[in-house]
């Protein structure tokens, strides 16, 4: 007797996010292909419009009430959504970083604006950094009042995530796009930071460091040969000062 074919379970090819005919509610809201909201429609209206544009309705909050359906090339938000889910560094934020020093001119400031700018609109924390070199360390005043005047000029897209921590000859600031949530460990990280910063400068500045704990050292090791000697270098008793044998002749 032949045994028959064995049972597998099908795989459901049913696709995860539906789109165009596999919607079925009665009313979405529609974004169209440039990101605007169209407000509630029918769904027959909505794909109709996504019709005229020739691309898809796809249902993006399925959960939401009504559901929200978005205008785009489905092929190409596929590729994108699978290409960023592969990417290993998709959740990482990306610090860049832009040095000025105390004597920077007024072209040069503006350079490193531009290059925060610029950084910052690419969602990349940025992170300043004020150097001193040689005698420029008793300008510390003068070069916090330029990082300030950096960090002004760009409040309205970027906000301090770190406030200026000086370390050593260094004096660094972090700042983060207004739409990024700050998180706590930059705090932590700030803290550590400041702490290695405080014990740089007392280097950097002369200051004394704290004595080393008292405790009982090992002695060296004495040299073979070497016979121990009584205090003040008088001979041993039993040796009677010239190094012959310690018994006596009877009398």
């Amino acid at each position: 007797m032949s045994q028959g074919r064995p049972s597998y379970p099908r795989k459901d090819s049913s696709p995860k996010q539906r789109i165009n005919e596999q919607i079925r509610i009665s009313e979405v809201l529609v974004i169209d292909e440039k990101g605007v909201s169209r407000g509630v429609m029918p769904t027959k209206e909505a794909l109709k419009l996504a019709d005229s544009v020739q691309l898809d309705l796809v249902e993006v909050a399925p959960n939401a009430k009504p559901p929200v359906c978005r205008i785009l090339d489905y092929g190409k938000y596929k590729y994108e959504q699978n290409k960023k889910a592969k990417s290993p560094q998709s959740n990482q934020i990306k610090t860049k970083e832009i040095r000025l020093s105390p004597n920077i001119g007024a072209h040069d400031m503006m350079v490193r604006v531009n290059q925060a700018k610029g950084f910052i609109n690419d969602k990349c924390k940025v992170q300043v950094t004020m150097s001193f070199s040689g005698r420029q360390i008793i300008y510390v005043d003068d070069g916090e009042k330029k990082m300030q005047e950096l960090v002004e000029q760009l409040k309205d897209i970027a906000r301090v995530d770190s406030p200026p921590k000086r370390l050593g000859r260094k004096i660094l600031c972090i700042l983060a796009p207004l739409s990024m949530p700050k998180s706590s460990s930059s705090d932590k990280q700030s803290d550590a930071s400041s702490e290695q910063g405080a014990a740089a400068s007392r280097q950097a500045d002369g200051a004394p460091r704290p004595p080393r704990p008292m405790g009982d050292k090992p002695r060296p090791p004495r040299p073979a040969g070497d016979k121990p000697r009584r205090p003040g270098g008088a001979p041993h008793p039993n040796n009677g000062g010239n190094g012959g044998s310690s018994s006596r002749r009877p009398q």
